[in-house]
């Protein structure tokens, strides 16, 4: 873009004036009311009054309807957004009570084991095979207490 085009477009932009920024009640685009009692955007007064559309309102009906596109298309991904977010703190409350879970067994002893695994070491090392000896005894009642608690 050239320098001279730059500096028009800045101009034109200034020429704007401080409007108020508002939503047109026929079609629900925005636009900037600059005398203060616009309800309606450009065209749609034009619409409404039957006055002919030229070149710059059709270019402007033009850009409004790419602004409704583009604002269904954010507010689809907006959903979107809000339903993975969800979803991930869905997942990340799972994981975090796993690995509660997982970080209390390994501070109780009992990973790895399950029910049937505490059933055939219990039956191993019972003291009745072992000659009544301490250590049959302390591990059996080890594994006693494992039994309890992989039961849950």
């Amino acid at each position: 873009m050239s320098l001279i085009l730059k500096q028009a477009r800045s101009d034109a932009l200034a020429d704007l004036g401080g409007g108020e920024h508002r939503i047109c009640e026929g079609c629900g685009t925005p636009f900037v009311a600059t005398q203060g009692f616009e309800r309606l955007c450009p065209v749609c007064f034009k619409l409404d009054r039957g006055y002919d559309l030229y070149a710059g309102d059709k270019a402007l009906l033009q850009l409004q309807e790419e602004y409704r596109k583009t604002n269904k298309e954010l507010e689809t991904l907006r959903t979107e957004h809000l339903a993975l977010r969800t979803k991930a703190a869905k997942a990340v409350r799972v994981l975090k009570s796993k690995l509660s879970q997982a970080e209390a067994d390994l501070r109780q002893g009992t990973r790895g084991l399950d029910r049937q695994r505490v059933e055939q070491l219990i039956r191993l090392c019972h003291p009745d095979k072992h000659g009544n000896s301490k250590l049959a005894t302390a591990v059996t009642r080890w594994l006693l207490t494992q039994r309890q608690r992989v039961q849950r």
